[in-house]
């Protein structure tokens, strides 16, 4: 490339929302996807099913199908969205369960060791004083 080349663009166009962490099993039933769909328009997304603003998931028809209504209904800016999905994690259901039902029977471990609390799925969304190591395993 030279000085006068066009510099790539990167943008974020899709998020994933779940319970779990990346190497955990049950992400793969339990995560909420957020997915651009164009200017300050983000949609959540649970497979095939678009959450509108009444709380309630619904099949999202292809774009010849939907009315007038149907997108203002479930586009969000990303704030929201992200908020939204947040919410929303807790309650996935598949095979009766939700994902913290899930969660609470089998829940990720600490890793000890001295471990990076950052990298331990027991530790995450906490905040653990500084050094920020993993406080180690769970007694029982």
């Amino acid at each position: 490339m030279t000085s006068t080349d066009p510099a790539p663009y990167v943008q974020a166009t899709r998020y994933e929302v779940s319970l779990f962490p990346e190497d955990a099993e049950p992400r793969r039933h339990f995560t909420i996807t957020i997915e651009w769909r164009g200017t300050d328009s983000w949609a959540v997304l649970d497979g095939p099913y678009c959450l509108g603003r009444d709380g309630e998931w619904e099949y999202e028809p292809l774009p010849s199908n939907r009315d007038d209504e149907w997108l203002p209904a479930h586009r969000f800016d990303l704030d929201t969205a992200q908020r939204l999905a947040k919410q929303a994690a807790p309650h996935l259901i598949v095979n009766g369960l939700t994902a913290l039902e899930v969660y609470r029977r089998n829940p990720p471990q600490h890793v000890g060791g001295g471990a990076n609390a950052e990298d331990c799925p027991a530790c995450h969304g906490t905040n653990p004083p500084y050094p920020f190591i993993c406080p180690g395993p769970t007694t029982n």
